[in-house]
């Protein structure tokens, strides 16, 4: 009986705690619904022998001038070419949202990650003994016109006592006017995409 009364303990407080965030975007713990929208409103084009081009501060900035600690983003293709690919501007359907913390280790300008799989294990630690994490939220993409791009990848690295995912508001902030999102089962503020 104690078990009983215990466990519903938990899932009641449990469900409050999801309830409290739900529809909050300035939170990290408001996932994107599935079913949401990311809609493409410019020609972007990833460079030859590249598979993904990155978002900062509403630009699209080189892989080495992305500030990791700062919320930034990350488009993706499926497969690396020769040649550049361009992605035409279309509206890709968010089809599953994963939220993923991995340990980073930055090795004279070489960056390496591993996730982490529930066990933590320290390599390459900073001089007070705690590595830095990468918080990163995964947005799987589907287009019918464009089945080349499959994800977006936004997120930043913290030390694990400061760190915490992206929220909504954040990762709009870092796609800036080049990529709108349009939460699934939300009315668009007024001057957004319908």
């Amino acid at each position: 009986m104690r078990q009983l009364i215990l466990l519903s303990v938990v899932a009641f407080l449990t469900a409050c705690q999801t309830a409290a965030y739900e529809g909050n975007e300035n939170s990290p713990f408001y996932l994107v619904p599935t079913g949401s929208t990311l809609t493409l409103t410019r020609t972007v084009t990833i460079p030859a022998d590249k598979v993904a081009v990155y978002l900062q501060g509403g630009e699209v900035v080189p892989a080495g001038r992305i500030n990791q600690y700062y919320p930034h983003c990350k488009f993706e293709l499926i497969h690396r070419r020769d040649t550049g690919q361009t992605v035409q501007p279309d509206d890709f359907e968010i089809i599953k949202v994963v939220q993923e913390t991995g340990d980073s280790v930055a090795l004279d300008g070489l960056q390496t990650a591993q996730l982490s799989v529930g066990i933590g294990i320290n390599v390459g630690m900073n001089r007070d003994g705690s590595s830095t994490q990468t918080y990163r939220t995964r947005l799987m993409l589907r287009s019918a016109r464009q089945p080349q791009v499959f994800l977006m990848s936004c997120g930043q690295e913290a030390l694990p006592h400061e760190g915490q995912h992206v929220s909504i508001n954040e990762m709009r902030k870092a796609l800036g006017n080049i990529f709108t999102l349009e939460l699934a089962g939300r009315v668009p503020a007024a001057g957004q995409r319908s």
